[in-house]
């Protein structure tokens, strides 16, 4: 178990990563594995539920305040993923707090997917209404997966129509097309595959590069067989994803951030293979 609030300074750039909760995920289920695959010695050790966590990434560099995903824990204690008697650590607001960062301060949102657990902690609930938590940020969201979740939005009862809906009624949305350059080293970049309009975000800093990868993989046994997916992916595209970000980082010796995997990591070249290094 890792802490839920750590602080990585590094050079120019300060990275707050926050847990909002962790889950027990089903992962075997999720995976597309053949039968040949499931003898793989990394594979057969996956027995069972895997403990993973939703963590979200707050980057503080000159003049930026930035937020990659904006999670809640939001699992009733008899969903099949929660964790029995588990105790979900206070939430990303009060994590911004513990590391000094006022919401009014950020100034970009990066949602890298459209899955509810990468930003159903955009906004919050007042006196039966929904206001956005970070109301000085442009929210940057993949337009193709705006297209793809309209039913949700449709619905006045979903996470979408909760959040994402309210964004877009504030001016707060900004829906991108591809790579997207912020200025100041940031960059956001298309990797579809997760979902159609999945993106990561990449940091150049005092000769330093990050990653913040989303979903791109949800454990490290995917960075290692890169071919291995849950059963949602398109799998070419995610495929192309991994391969192009594999072959950045390792040239650039990048610090890679996810969403689910407990550890900041380095991809490593080895005889082997590929493979993700804790650091």
């Amino acid at each position: 178990m890792v802490e839920d609030i750590r602080t990585f300074p590094l050079d120019a750039v300060t990275v707050t990563v926050i847990n909002v909760g962790d889950l027990q995920a089903p992962y075997t289920d999720w995976l597309s594995v053949s039968p040949d695959d499931r003898s793989i010695p990394d594979i057969a050790k996956l027995v069972g539920r895997v403990r993973m966590p939703i963590q979200c990434f707050h980057v503080a560099l000159s003049g930026t305040s930035l937020l990659v995903d904006a999670s809640s824990y939001d699992f009733p204690r008899d969903h099949p993923w929660a964790i029995p008697h588990y105790q979900p650590p206070p939430g990303l607001l009060a994590g911004l707090a513990q590391a000094n960062v006022h919401p009014n301060e950020i100034t970009h949102v990066v949602i890298t997917h459209g899955h509810f657990d990468h930003y159903n902690g955009t906004t919050r609930r007042a006196h039966d209404r929904y206001t956005p938590c970070f109301p000085n940020a442009r929210h940057h969201f993949g337009r193709a997966d705006w297209d793809e979740i309209q039913p949700e939005l449709q619905d006045p009862n979903s996470d979408a129509s909760h959040t994402l809906a309210v964004l877009q009624r504030e001016g707060l949305l900004e829906l991108a097309v591809g790579n997207l350059d912020l200025g100041g080293g940031i960059q956001i970049i298309a990797a579809p595959g997760e979902t159609p309009g999945h993106q990561i975000v990449r940091i150049h800093s005092a000769g330093q590069t990050l990653y913040f990868l989303g979903d791109l993989y949800h454990h490290t046994i995917e960075v290692e067989h890169p071919a291995l997916m849950v059963q949602w992916n398109d799998v070419e595209a995610n495929y192309r994803s991994r391969q192009a970000l594999a072959e950045a980082a390792l040239h650039e010796q990048a610090f890679l951030f996810a969403t689910h995997i407990p550890t900041v990591g380095r991809i490593l070249q080895t005889d082997a293979g590929i493979r993700w290094e804790a650091v």
